[in-house]
Formats: structure tokens, C-alpha cells, sequence
């Protein structure tokens, strides 16, 4: 179980820091949810002081670097400094947004989580557009919780979501668009899909989301027919599924994404209810 908890740390976008620099008195909230007022040659972000010169020398530095980015980086304000919404490690972590008014992007070790295209919160609505979402639901790769937030808003009792990757789920809770995983209605597990699976009960979800990473050679157990089978185990009868392929990587070694995932789905019992080429597939449990 991870207990998430929203960090309130104040977050600046790109395009804050551009009306910030250009602007000689401001007082708005940003599209995270925090004040942002210049005045006296200071920048206060909620209960955080800024200097004005500081901010307009660290714009300065970091434009041209950004300015021709699709995904503009987040900045966190701690102690009157600014600093990049990343993590750094093993892996490298970061949250960026193409547009001020959209929700935040995951990106990877330089792969994309979510779409570049959209607002990733339109997309997770797509995602549960012909799910059937009455009871517990099934979300298993939990991301940023956008998918969490959709299947809540489509009507899910409640709903267990499962990470494998605590460092996503840290850099979660300092995003403003995934307070959902905060509510009493969420459960969060910190491990792979693949070992928890078989803990739960015949028939006892409604609803099953599978959003996994692109397919490659380490994620291939995420697109097998072992899982699927597990799925059609625990999926109440009438159940519906959603397995996300998106369009990047639709071809793997020669082969076909989405034709592989619904001959796999149909073989393990699963009914095909629709198929939206360069997205995903539809199922159901008949």
C-alpha cells in the first residue's frame, strides 16, 4: 500500500515564469491551484518570497533552451529557489506540460507516458468512453492517476491502482491534477501488475483498465496471455476491459500491436466490443 499525499509544494509552469519576467505587477492563480503575485520588485507563490531579478536571470538562463520545446518544464518553489520537477537516478523523471491550461506529461528516460497530441486528462476520459463502471475498478499502471480520475467520474465505486515504480507515484504527489489518488474511494499498491494479480478473487472487478507502457522487450509479460487469462479470471461476468496501445511503437519487431492484443484478448474468452486503431482496444466479459 502507498499512502499518497498531496505535498503543496507551490508549482510554477513555463509560462508563468514568461508573465512573470514581462510583467510589471500581477496577482492571478495559476493553472496549479497557487497565487502568484509580483509586486515591489518580489514574486510571492503562495507563502513563498522570490527576488523579481533571481526569477528574471533564471528565465534568462533556461529560454532558449526551452522556449522550442513541445513539453515545457514544471518549476517548484522551496526556499525562495527554483527547481526543475524531476528525479534523478537509475531512471530520469520528469513532468512537463505542452499547454499552460493542460494537465501535466510523464516522461521516462525520454519516452512519452501520455499523449503530446491532447490534454492527457481528454485522453483518460477516451479511455473509459465504453467501460462499464458501476463497481470496483482495475487500473493497472497507475502513472500520474489520470486514468484513476476518469474511471471515478465515469462511476466507479472505487478503485484499486497498481505502480510498479515508487519514484512515479513521489513525483505524483507534487502534481495538483493527481489529487484523486488521495480519496478514501483509492487504494494505491507499489508493485508490478504481474505479482498482485493472482492475490485477487475470481469475478470481483467490473471494470478493468490496462494502460501499459509501450511494448518492449521488458514490458512483453504486460501484453501476454497469461495476464489476459488472469484478467478474464477476475473480471465479473458482463465486465468490461480496456487495454491502451497507443500509436507510437504500433509495429514491435515486424508485428502488429493492436492485431496481436485483440487474437490474444478473443483467444482468452474475452468478446471484442470495439477497436480504435492507433489507441486501443474495447472487451468485454460475456
Amino acid at each position: 500500500m502507498f499512502k499518497w499525499k498531496f505535498k503543496n509544494i507551490p508549482i510554477l509552469t513555463y509560462w508563468d515564469l514568461e508573465s512573470i519576467v514581462s510583467s510589471a505587477s500581477l496577482n492571478y492563480v495559476n493553472t496549479h491551484g497557487f497565487k502568484v503575485e509580483v509586486k515591489d520588485q518580489e514574486v510571492i507563490i503562495d507563502n513563498e518570497v522570490l527576488d523579481l531579478d533571481y526569477i528574471i536571470n533564471y528565465f534568462t538562463k533556461i529560454h532558449k533552451r526551452f522556449s522550442d520545446e513541445a513539453c515545457k518544464p514544471l518549476f517548484m518553489v522551496i526556499n525562495g529557489e527554483l527547481a526543475r520537477l524531476e528525479v534523478r537516478g537509475e531512471n530520469y523523471y520528469k513532468l512537463c506540460q505542452v499547454l499552460n491550461e493542460w494537465a501535466p506529461t510523464l516522461i521516462i528516460n525520454g519516452i512519452v507516458m501520455h499523449t503530446l497530441k491532447e490534454n492527457p486528462i481528454t485522453e483518460a476520459f477516451k479511455k473509459v468512453k465504453y467501460l462499464r463502471c458501476n463497481g470496483i475498478a482495475l487500473d493497472t499502471c497507475t502513472g500520474l492517476g489520470y486514468t484513476v480520475h476518469a474511471l471515478l467520474r465515469r462511476g466507479a465505486r472505487s478503485v484499486i491502482t497498481v505502480e510498479i515504480d515508487e519514484n512515479v507515484l513521489e513525483l505524483s504527489t507534487y502534481n495538483s491534477y493527481s489529487k484523486c489518488l488521495e480519496s478514501s474511494e483509492v487504494m494505491i499498491i507499489n508493485d508490478s501488475i504481474l505479482n498482485v494479480i493472482p492475490e485477487f478473487k475470481d469475478n470481483y472487478f467490473t471494470t478493468i483498465l490496462h494502460d501499459p507502457p509501450r511494448l518492449m522487450s521488458e514490458t512483453g509479460d504486460l501484453y501476454g496471455q497469461e495476464l489476459y487469462k488472469e484478467f478474464y479470471r477476475i473480471l465479473k461476468k458482463g465486465g468490461t476491459l480496456f487495454h491502451y496501445t497507443g500509436a507510437t511503437g504500433s509495429k514491435y519487431r515486424g508485428l502488429d500491436v493492436l492485431k496481436g492484443v485483440v487474437k490474444r484478448l478473443r483467444d482468452t474468452g474475452f468478446e471484442i466490443v470495439k477497436v480504435i486503431e492507433g489507441f486501443g482496444v474495447f472487451a468485454r466479459k460475456s
